[in-house]
């Protein structure tokens, strides 16, 4: 299986290089590719900018589309990355960390693992669609996405994601597969399941949605993983402003060290005709801590699921945005983590340097007490450029 998905990566990416810089591109009027090229540098400040960690990372996506009749269409997206400087020179297990993986069938790759740099090639989504009439129905690699709400999602019991992995914007995606009926306006009946070899990784549900009273609501019931899963979720306005929110409670059916946890979510936001965007949420884990350790660390690195959405008994964020002009837009969000001393502040800013060239500024900061004394226990500065095609 390594050796086909080797080939496979490889003739796929050779084959688009000379696409690049083309914008979308219809082949035979029937084939479809576009994607970018991103350049990440990552500065973690150990003890300021004398000691600072730094990383490069080139990333190149490319999205195939093919859409053989009116019912049936396919998909294929790759993911290149390479990374070099102190994290893979410094991390024996570094390989390991960008090569995450929680599908059934390896379609990834390390090709190179030399001391200070590695190439890392993935297939994040491979799937087909079939949709006719009423009927929806997804088989593959794909992102099967229930949560409703903008950073903390209990009801996204298959691919859950960390808000401060900002760089992967596609999100995580399951081998799996999804029946979808749509029974009115608004209103559908939803089937999916991942593919799994082993039952405790299985996590297979039912999702119910209704439209009433200008709010969607949703239902769902399966298993996740080791739990029983039953949940509920809404997206509506007050007013002007959004108002979403989300709970799911999960209880163990094995005899595992988990416990029954209730998760939930409640955010709210608003556009001003400023510009100005204003968006709020809380998060509540009946099983958290109030003082996790290494808890900005496991997120930003660790690979989610539904019970880690944060490690936190209640969490809290205030996130703000404001477009000074139409070429710089800027923002900044807290994330407070009540009965703890634990804070994290991500200040951000983009720049249209050009059409499909933008460069971003992204710092990210982690405030915690250790040995009582109060002060950034992470810290990271971004400098992305990104080109679309």
């Amino acid at each position: 299986m390594r050796s086909l998905t080797c080939l496979l990566v490889l003739s796929m990416w050779c084959a688009c290089l000379p696409l690049i810089g083309q914008d979308s591109l219809e082949v035979e009027k029937k084939w479809f590719v576009d994607g970018y090229v991103k350049d990440l540098v990552t500065l973690n400040l150990i003890r300021g900018f004398d000691s600072a960690w730094v990383e490069n990372q080139i990333h190149h996506r490319l999205n195939f589309k093919w859409y053989p009749s009116s019912e049936f269409s396919a998909y294929v997206e790759i993911r290149n990355r390479i990374f070099w400087g102190d994290f893979a020179k410094n991390i024996p297990i570094y390989d390991q960390l960008v090569d995450l993986n929680n599908d059934v069938l390896d379609l990834s790759v390390v090709w190179v693992d030399e001391g200070s740099w590695v190439l890392h090639s993935m297939i994040d989504r491979a799937y087909v669609e079939w949709n006719h009439e009423d009927w929806e129905v997804r088989l593959g690699r794909q992102r099967i996405n229930w949560g409703v709400a903008l950073v903390w999602n209990p009801n996204d019991l298959f691919n859950a994601f960390s808000f401060f992995d900002f760089d992967y914007e596609e999100r995580p995606g399951s081998d799996g597969i999804r029946i979808k009926k749509y029974t009115g306006f608004a209103s559908s009946v939803e089937l999916a399941s991942n593919i799994t070899d082993d039952i405790d990784e299985l996590t297979s549900a039912f999702l119910w949605k209704i439209n009433k009273g200008q709010y969607d609501f949703q239902f769902l019931v399966g298993k996740a993983l080791e739990d029983l899963a039953f949940g509920a979720g809404w997206a509506g306005n007050i007013g002007d402003g959004g108002f979403k929110g989300e709970i799911t409670y999960l209880h163990p059916y094995t005899s595992n060290q988990n416990h029954p946890v209730l998760l939930a979510s409640l955010s709210g936001d608003y556009s001003f005709a400023s510009s100005f965007y204003l968006h709020g949420a809380f998060f509540l884990n009946t099983e958290g801590s109030q003082n996790p350790n290494f808890a900005f660390l496991s997120q930003r690195l660790g690979r989610l699921n539904v019970r880690n959405l944060s490690p936190y008994i209640v969490s809290s964020l205030l996130q703000t945005s404001y477009s000074f002009s139409p070429l710089i837009n800027g923002g900044i969000a807290l994330i407070y983590y009540p009965g703890s001393n634990a804070l994290f502040l991500n200040p951000s800013m983009t720049v249209s340097l050009k059409e499909n060239l933008d460069l971003d500024l992204i710092g990210q900061f982690f405030f915690d007490t250790p040995n009582e004394d109060y002060k950034p226990v992470n810290k990271f500065l971004f400098f992305r450029l990104k080109w679309s095609y």
